[in-house]
Formats: structure tokens, sequence, C-alpha cells
């Protein structure tokens, strides 16, 4: 239901914001997503902060604010916001990327009153005489990676436009994050309700997290080359699956030794099947539980059928995370409302080029600038939808090689336990890409 509240549009939240704003204490949070630019030639101010006004004005979540009704959440959309754009410049410091890193980590964890709009805001650094980097920090509950690649191609778009004085000129936007919400809300599914009521019976116990408090903290994952990368995807291919399978079944066979026989990872997913929603900027990710059973004497090849049919069950009946913990059996009040305790994602590779925007002074380029998500870590507990102790998150860069880190509860994983397990993980698929699939599953400390 949409109405108008104080010239305010109030819409739904979605189950994914629903249950963070919930989780937050005293309506403020730490959790904001730092994206970068380099900008190398002539600036015009004034051009980029009437294309960040553009941006700003095409996206509903860009304007977005949340308000706590009863026990849910509604997004309540402004009609207008002033972004708020500061300047720095480093041009003197005898280490301007250092120092801006710094910066970027600091402002980063600034908190945020969820109920005043807009959630994000930007600062534009100088470091150089020709050299300026565009910080934004978004927070994520109106944003998420894929909304990065969506805000980069649009930002080139509305600065190329500003420099000459005309509008942008820019796809049709026929959904905002609020049309998802509802009709995320909105959705039913019987047959789909029954088959996780029933998949998620008896679930496995939990890992023991601290009460509130503690810190996330992140530990990267050894690089594995693109020869055993494509030694992973040959494997993958010899059994009718895909390299994310050959990934996800790695992280199954580490967590079999921890938690036994019966592995429930919660895998991350775009929601964004609809083609309406691919130029939507918001949160619409969600995690779809996988639960594959991993007991008997299993080789390489069963393991990677068995989480290829899992993951292909599950992703085919899909719902919203939040309306499946609604609907299963188990009372997850003593569980903290968790299905799972290890979050899996894969990113392949997204990267975009660089853009050149002619100007009056000369070419402005414009290029993505990488900002380290391990430096980002540690986050506060108490400032998330849900406290899980592991999170695997991996990358395919352009040359084909595999990255990630490992993101966990300092209180169930002290840093040198989390650095351990991203070690074995990474010994593991090296294992994995070493044979036919024919070979037993190795123990984890045989992986190496």
């Amino acid at each position: 239901m949409t109405q108008i509240i104080d010239d305010m549009l109030r819409r739904p939240a979605s189950y994914y914001q629903r249950d963070w704003v919930l989780a937050c204490r005293d309506g403020r949070s730490f959790y904001s997503t730092p994206l970068g630019w380099d900008l190398r030639g002539p600036l015009d101010t004034d051009a980029l902060s009437r294309a960040l006004d553009d941006l700003a004005g095409r996206h509903d979540a860009l304007r977005i604010a949340f308000r706590r009704r009863h026990d849910d959440v509604d997004q309540l959309v402004a009609p207008r916001v002033e972004v708020e754009l500061g300047h720095l410049d480093l041009s003197g410091s005898a280490d301007p990327s250092a120092e801006l890193e710094r910066r970027i980590i600091a402002e980063a964890e600034r908190p945020r009153a969820l109920d005043r709009a807009p959630l994000w805001n930007v600062l534009v650094v100088r470091m150089g005489p020709r050299h300026h980097v565009l910080a934004m920090f978004v927070h994520h509950l109106i944003f998420d990676g894929w909304s990065h690649g969506v805000l980069h191609d649009e930002l080139v778009r509305c600065v190329r436009a500003a420099v000459v004085g005309r509008a942008p000129r820019l796809p049709d936007l026929p959904l905002q994050i609020g049309d998802f919400a509802a009709w995320e809300r909105g959705r039913r599914h019987a047959d789909a309700e029954a088959w996780w009521r029933e998949k998620l019976r008896l679930l496995p116990p939990l890992c023991a997290v601290p009460p509130l408090g503690g810190r996330f903290i992140s530990c990267p994952l050894p690089e594995v080359p693109a020869g055993t990368a494509h030694a992973l995807r040959r494997l993958a291919g010899a059994h009718a699956v895909g390299l994310n399978t050959a990934l996800l079944a790695a992280v199954v066979a580490q967590r079999r030794y921890a938690v036994g026989d019966d592995v429930i990872i919660g895998v991350t997913r775009a929601s964004r099947e609809r083609p309406e929603l691919h130029r939507v900027v918001g949160p619409l990710l969600d995690h779809v539980p996988v639960r594959v059973d991993v007991s008997g004497h299993l080789t390489v090849g069963q393991l990677l059928q068995r989480v290829h049919r899992a993951h292909r069950d599950a992703t085919a009946r899909a719902l919203p995370l939040g309306l499946v913990r609604q609907v299963v059996a188990e009372d997850l009040s003593a569980r903290g409302g968790r299905l799972f305790d290890t979050r899996y994602n894969y990113l392949p590779n997204s990267s975009s080029g660089e853009a050149v925007v002619p100007t009056p002074d000369g070419e402005l380029r414009i290029a993505v600038r990488g900002i380290d998500p391990v430096r980002l870590a540690p986050r506060h507990t108490e400032d998330h939808p849900e406290v899980l102790p592991l999170s695997y998150i991996l990358r395919r860069g352009p040359d084909g090689r595999i990255a990630g880190e490992l993101c966990g509860h300092d209180g169930v994983y002290p840093r040198h336990d989390l650095r351990a397990l991203a070690d074995d993980l990474t010994a593991m698929l090296h294992r994995f890409a070493a044979c036919d699939g024919n070979r037993s599953l190795p123990r984890l400390r045989d992986a190496g």
C-alpha cells in the first residue's frame, strides 16, 4: 500500500530492509558501503553536483528513509533530497593514497540515523592538479553490488550531460525499489512454502554466537591462479556443472568437517530475474538456504552433483528469506531467527572500463577505483540483520584468477582461526583442481 505522509511517499520495506532495520539499535546504523571513482582531467564540480542531483531524482532508493511501525518497517521516499557533497584536498599530503584510504575507512563507519534521508553522502578529494577521487558512501539498506554497476553507468551519462547543460539521456526506469518490495511482500506461493517447510525440518544446530557486541573481521583468501581456476572449470564441466558449483562445493566440504554431514549455506542471489529490475538501484539481493547432505564416503564428483542438485532445487523454489523464516515449522526464536550460520557469495568478473567525458577544457576520464574490502572490517555485530559467524565472498577477476575474503565474528573466529580457514579453502580448491572427480573427498588438513 502506498500513502503520502508529510510529503513523503510511504511504501512497505522489503524483507531484507525490514529485518535489518528491526535489528538496529536506537535506529542508527554504521554499515555504509564506500564506492570510489578516479576522475582524471578537468573537473567541473558544479556539473558533478548536478549529475548527483539527477541520480538522486531518478532513483527512489537514493531518497529513502525508514520508519518502524509496530513490528514492521516502512520506506519513506522524499520528493527531493539535498546531497551532502564534501570537499577535501590531499594534494599536499606526503602519501595522498594512504591518507585517502584512512579517511574512507573512517567515513564508512560513521553512524547514520535511518529515519533521515538520504542514506548516502559524497566526498570529492583532490589528489593532484588534474586528479580527483569521488568517494560515495551508500548504506547497504539502499544498495547492493549490482547497483554499483548501474550507478557507474548512469553517473558517467549524467556527468556527460551536465557538462554541456542538457538533461541526461537514460534508459526507461519502469520500477523502483518500493515496487519490488510491495511485490515481494505480497507474494505467496503455497507449493514453494510447503517445499521449504519440509526441506528445513529438523534443522542442524548452529554455532554459539556471543551476546551483543564483538566485531566482524575479514581475512583475504590466498589467490587462486588463473591456471588453477581453469582446471576447476574443466572439472566442473566434466560433471555438467559450473565454476560457481565447484567453489560452493569446496565451501561445503570445508564446513562438513566443522558441523557434520548436514550443511546449510545461505547462498546470495540477485533477485533480478525480471528485466525491468535490471536498472533499479536498491538491495534486491537475498539469501537462499542450500541444504546439502554430505554423508557417506563421497568422491569430489559426487559432492559436485549433490551441491548442484541442492542449489538448483532451492533456487527453483526461491522465496524471500524473510518469508521462508515465517513458514518453516521450527520455532526460530531460540536460534535468533537464523536458518544457517554460514553465508556464501560468488561475484563473477564485472569490472567497468574507463569512460571518457568531453568537456570544454579537455577530456575527463572516469574509472572505478577499487577499495580493499578487507580494510573495511571490522563491523559492529549489533548493527546487522542477523549475526552470522562466517561469510565467504569469492570473486573472479578479469584474468580468471579467484580471490576474495572470509568475514567472521571475532567471538567465534579469532583472526588466526579465520586466516587458517582461508588457507585451508585455497588448499581445498587446489586439490579439487588437480583431480578428475573420482578422488575421495579430502579431509580438511589433508587438502594441502
